[in-house]
């Protein structure tokens, strides 16, 4: 009711609402506050520290889901090669026990860094190889285990040539194992 009686007034008295002006006074006020306003600084400290929060919280985020993400995908690599080459897995161990053989060997030989530097290159082209096993279109598949095998085979062949070349130049190089002495 006491809204009706307002509206009533407004209307009745429209015309004495519309003539007046603010005078220059209040205008000098408005424009003062506004350019106050306007004036204090939009960069914080506070607003730096959320913005610093904000950011750190989506790097732990992003580097927690890159985890997780690194390790399923690695999974997969091993479940694909079970499903496309289900022997892979076997002749992985058996290639990794004879590098890991042939290394120990080449090791009692004054060994060249070269070597085990290219063999650590070697098993960074098979982590690749994994990593694109689990991206891999179907049917690359078996071409991407097959090239992974092939690295095993290469390095196995590898190592054997090196041992063979260091075994004819030096056979009496071998270094006493304990502290034995060789006769």
């Amino acid at each position: 009711m006491q809204n009706d009686n307002l509206e009533q007034f407004i209307q009745t008295n429209r015309e004495a609402f519309d003539d007046a002006t603010p005078s220059l006074k209040a205008w000098a006020e408005i424009d003062r506050a506004m350019q106050a306003r306007n004036a204090r600084p939009k960069f914080t400290i506070i607003r730096a520290l959320r913005m610093a929060v904000a950011v750190a919280v989506l790097l732990c985020i992003g580097g927690l889901g890159g985890s997780y993400l690194s390790k399923w995908s690695q999974g997969d690599a091993v479940a694909i090669i079970e499903e496309v080459n289900p022997q892979y897995l076997e002749l992985e161990q058996q290639y990794r026990e004879q590098i890991d053989e042939q290394i120990q060997q080449l090791v009692k030989y004054e060994p060249n860094s070269a070597v085990i530097k290219d063999m650590k290159q070697m098993d960074a082209v098979m982590e690749e190889l994994k990593k694109e096993l689990s991206v891999a279109p179907k049917g690359q598949e078996a071409e991407i285990i097959s090239t992974m095998i092939q690295t095993y085979q290469t390095k196995v062949q590898i190592l054997e040539q090196v041992l063979q070349q260091v075994r004819q130049s030096n056979p009496e190089t071998i270094k006493p194992k304990n502290n034995e002495v060789s006769l």
